[in-house]
C-alpha cells in the first residue's frame, strides 16, 4: 500500500479511502493559498486535520559564505514562521490547521517523510507553471510530486487563482474514466465523496473519434457506454448513490475540459497508473494535460 494512505472497509466490504490527514505544501504564493482553501473545504466535509507545511530549500544558503549558512537558514525559518502564522490566522478555521516548517532537504523527499510519519492521506499543492498552447508545465516542484507521489494529489492550478473564488466547495464533482484498472481507485474516491456528503457527481467517459464527420452509431455507442458506467459503480453505492452518467465524443482532453467548464465543476477526479513501470515517469499525456489546463482543482489517485 502506498506510503501514508489510510483505507478501511465499508459495511459492504468495499475499500473506502479516508481523508483524515491532509497535507498542504505552501510556498506562500497565491496558488498555494487557494490550495489551502480547497483543502480546508474538504477537511470540513471529511472532519480532517490539515497540515500546512513549508519546506526551506537548501538553496537558501548557497549564495552566502559557509560560516553564514546557519544564520541564513535561521532567518528563513523566522520569515516562514511569521508567514505561516499569518496564513493560519487568516484561514477562517485555524483550529483545523497544524503548521510545520521543514529544512535540510529537497522539497518532496522532506514532504514524503513527513507524510509517512503523520499518515497523510492527501497532498494539496498549487502550481506555478506556464500554460500556453506551446508549453504546459506544472512547475518543477509540483511536477516532481505529481510524477512520483503515490498519495492522492489535489492540484490547484493558476487558472483557479484567476477565477477569484473565495469560498471553494467540492459540491460538483466530475469523475472521468477510461475503464482501465487504475481508474477504479479514483472511482471509490469520487463515489465516497458523493455518498458521504451529498455532493453532485457526474461520471464521464469520452469516446475518441478520429473523424468528427462520422456520427452514425453514436446513439448505440452512448447507450452501451452508459450501461458500462453504471456497472462500474462500487457495490457499496447500490441504492445510495445517484450519479449522472455522461458520454461524449471527440478529443479526450478537450471534451473533459468542456464538461468541467460547461457544468461549473468544482473538482475533477482522475485515476493514474501505478506500479514499478510508472515510477519516475510522468503519468499519461492525457492526465498531465488535464492537470495543467483544468479550470478547477484536479484530484488524482493511484492504486
Amino acid at each position: 500500500m502506498p506510503v501514508g494512505r489510510v483505507t478501511t472497509k465499508d459495511d459492504l466490504g468495499s475499500t473506502v479511502v479516508q481523508l483524515k490527514q491532509i497535507l498542504v505544501a505552501t510556498d506562500f504564493s497565491s496558488g498555494a493559498r487557494v490550495a489551502l482553501d480547497c483543502a480546508l473545504a474538504m477537511a470540513k466535509r471529511f472532519e480532517s486535520r490539515v497540515h500546512l507545511v513549508h519546506v526551506i530549500s537548501p538553496g537558501v544558503a548557497q549564495y552566502v559564505a559557509a560560516e553564514s549558512s546557519e544564520e541564513a537558514v535561521r532567518n528563513a525559518r523566522s520569515f516562514a514562521g511569521v508567514a505561516l502564522k499569518r496564513l493560519i490566522q487568516d484561514s477562517g478555521c485555524p483550529e483545523l490547521i497544524r503548521g510545520e516548517i521543514l529544512s535540510d532537504g529537497r522539497v518532496w523527499p522532506m514532504l514524503q517523510e513527513y507524510a509517512l510519519q503523520h499518515r497523510i492521506d492527501l497532498v494539496a499543492l498549487g502550481t506555478h507553471g506556464k500554460n500556453s498552447t506551446k508549453k504546459q508545465l506544472l512547475g518543477s516542484v509540483a511536477e516532481e510530486i505529481f510524477r512520483v507521489a503515490e498519495l492522492p494529489i489535489l492540484t490547484v492550478g493558476e487558472r483557479n487563482v484567476a477565477g477569484g473564488r473565495t469560498a471553494w466547495e467540492a459540491g460538483n464533482i466530475l469523475y472521468a474514466t477510461n475503464f482501465k484498472p487504475h481508474a477504479e481507485h479514483a472511482a471509490s474516491m469520487a463515489y465516497r465523496m458523493e455518498q458521504a456528503h451529498g455532493t453532485k457527481l457526474r461520471v464521464l467517459h469520452v469516446v475518441e473519434e478520429q473523424d468528427q464527420n462520422v456520427k452514425g452509431g453514436n446513439d448505440l455507442v452512448r447507450d452501451f457506454m452508459t450501461q458500462r458506467l453504471r456497472k462500474g459503480m462500487p457495490s457499496s453505492c447500490a441504492g445510495r448513490c445517484e450519479p449522472e452518467f455522461r458520454v461524449r465524443f471527440g478529443d479526450v482532453v478537450q471534451e473533459i475540459l468542456k464538461e468541467t467548464t460547461e457544468e461549473s465543476t468544482d473538482i475533477l477526479v482522475l485515476g493514474l497508473r501505478s506500479g514499478a513501470d510508472a515510477m519516475g515517469q510522468l503519468p499519461s499525456a492525457t492526465a498531465y494535460k488535464l492537470v495543467c489546463q483544468s479550470p478547477c482543482p484536479v484530484l488524482t489517485t493511484r492504486t
